[in-house]
């Protein structure tokens, strides 16, 4: 019978921050032989055991294979709330004791200008080699393409110039002459990024040519919404998979001599021909593809000058390892980037003309929203925008988020074309708002912890539960009907009974302390506590005052019995 669940564990830190890097973020897990007993299902439920955070999952998985050494290579299909929390958790963790060495001085940049200097010698001495090698023309597909099919035919033939078939290195580039283009305009303007995002919402699959003032041309094959492979002409030296690795010290320049020589001898491609010479692993290699369409899409959107074509296509031109970039999440970082460098008065003036309009998710915005690697601030402004229905000036009153984080949020999802503006509400938007804002708060207060009932972190303290319940317990009064409506009176009741029960235990500073112990692993406490104090050190070190008093409260809240802590609130109390 096919194994349907299983466990990844994690036996160091190293050990996660190793896979997370190298294939879990990018929704790659692979389980070793140890840890399933049995043959595989195509679909699995996945737990993973992560250090200082504990078991957490299950982790919705989709079999991809079986790999030579007994390992199984799995694509996270679903990523619940309480995993991404507990990695982002883990990930800050790390952030916040590498600033602290950097702070202390035992941690030192790496890298300098020699290093560089001495990189560029080498790569000098490889860039022809390696030229000569990846210019070899690309494989060419000519479609044969009846009329009224959209240009979509069946027939492919792999030819040279002089019509002789063959089989030759590099993407394979369908021939679409003549064929007219779904999309098409000019580099500089929005049209492109439009694009994109129209493409990733639909799921597009197809060819995007780019043909630059230079002569040079770009290609990238588009498979379900995200780029899966890039080709230019004339090739791009820097753009090279084995220079990409040398530049980023992945492999050495005796590795990458040897996997040219097998490229060569074989015929195949880079990637192939150091996994033969065991310099990577497949899951490796599939990492590291995804990062070189990532480098080149970065490229491809900074371009200002050409012109650029979309053709649609039933199915690729050949299979690809790595799946598709998610290009929405990469233009909104680079766009939540940008924002937060917008002069205020400028970003007032563009969302002045919404103010009185009602703001709405665009139709499929969420799908790709929920496909986005987002953080808990982000995740709970889309919880908020999808579950209210007000107008944009309102919209800065319930926000998660500060006034002016708000603002820079909700222009990058106008420019995303993921958020659309009306002048009225719709009919239903109301009572569908109203529904859901109290099925999410019923079943925080019934399967959640005491915490979440209330809209807690774990590691709150006595002001912040009287400040929650005093919020929260008015807000969800059984005879706060004027708002929620008459038909809810008994939801309200419900969950006003739920919230009051967390009330008690957590208002009691040794009630909550005991509750927390029964939740939480004590390592994860501690380490906590402990993660807590170093940064109210560090703001010490930059005389935060404000600052350190919150972590050493936190600190102490964890651990009251820890003199160090407590007299770290008392110096961080000390200060103006």
């Amino acid at each position: 019978m096919a194994v349907r669940s299983a466990t990844r564990t994690y036996p160091t830190l190293r050990a996660f921050l190793e896979d997370w890097h190298a294939t879990l973020r990018l929704g790659a897990l692979t389980l070793p032989r140890e840890s399933i007993d049995g043959e595989p299902a195509h679909d699995m439920k996945i737990d993973l055991v992560l250090p200082l955070a504990g078991r957490v999952g299950p982790l919705t998985c989709q079999l991809i294979q079986r790999l030579p050494d007994g390992s199984t290579a799995f694509r996270v299909a679903e990523w619940p709330r309480n995993v991404t929390a507990a990695i982002d958790g883990v990930l800050a963790s790390v952030d916040e004791l590498r600033a602290w060495m950097l702070a202390s001085g035992s941690l030192v940049e790496p890298g300098g200008a020699s290093r560089d200097a001495a990189l560029e010698e080498e790569l000098a001495a490889l860039r022809a080699r390696v030229k000569e090698l990846e210019s070899r023309p690309a494989r060419v597909v000519h479609v044969a393409a009846p009329a009224g099919d959209g240009g979509q035919g069946s027939g492919r033939i792999l030819v040279d110039e002089d019509g002789n078939k063959v089989v030759e290195r590099g993407l394979v580039i369908p021939d679409l002459d003549g064929v007219e283009p779904a999309l098409s305009g000019v580099l500089g303007d929005r049209s492109l990024r439009d694009a994109l995002m129209e493409l990733a919402l639909e799921r597009a699959t197809g060819l995007l040519t780019l043909r630059l003032p230079d002569g040079r041309i770009r290609w990238g094959i588009w498979q379900k919404g995200g780029p899966v492979g890039w080709r230019a002409e004339p090739i791009v030296e820097d753009e090279v998979f084995g220079i990409l690795l040398f530049r980023a010290s992945q492999i050495t320049r005796e590795q990458l001599e040897q996997s040219l020589t097998v490229m060569e001898t074989n015929g195949t491609r880079q990637g192939e021909a150091l996994i033969e010479l065991g310099v990577l692993q497949f899951a490796q290699v599939v990492m590291l593809l995804q990062k070189q369409a990532e480098f080149v899409f970065q490229r491809i959107i900074r371009e200002r000058e050409g012109t650029w074509t979309f053709h649609l296509l039933e199915e690729v031109p050949e299979r690809y390892v790595s799946p598709p970039l998610r290009v929405a999440s990469l233009l909104f970082r680079a766009l939540r980037s940008h924002v937060r460098d917008m002069p205020a008065e400028e970003l007032a003036n563009t969302l002045r003309p919404w103010l009185d309009k009602y703001v709405y998710f665009s139709e499929g915005a969420q799908r790709v929203l929920d496909e986005m690697k987002t953080n808990s601030e982000e995740s709970g402004f889309f919880k908020i925008l999808a579950a209210t229905s007000y107008r944009l000036r309102e919209m800065f009153s319930v926000s998660n988020m500060a006034r002016s984080a708000t603002a820079g949020m909700i222009w990058t999802l106008a420019e995303l074309n993921l958020i659309e503006f009306r002048d009225t509400e719709a009919g239903s938007r109301g009572s569908e708002r109203v529904a859901r804002v109290l099925d999410d708060r019923l079943r925080a207060v019934v399967k959640g912890t005491l915490f979440e009932a209330l809209d807690l972190h774990w590691i709150c303290n006595t002001e912040e539960v009287e400040a929650a319940w005093k919020k929260l317990g008015t807000e969800f009064s059984p005879a706060n009907t004027a708002r929620w409506g008459e038909q809810n009176r008994e939801t309200l009741t419900a969950i006003h009974a739920g919230m009051q029960r967390s009330y008690d235990r957590l208002k009691v500073d040794a009630k909550r302390r005991e509750y927390r112990a029964e939740i939480m692993e004590k390592i994860m406490i501690e380490h906590s506590a402990e993660l807590l104090a170093k940064k109210g050190d560090m703001a010490f070190m930059k005389e935060n005052g404000r600052e350190a008093r919150d972590c050493f409260t936190k600190a102490v809240e964890l651990m009251p019995r820890v003199s160090e802590y407590q007299t770290g609130l008392a110096k961080a109390r000390a200060m103006r």
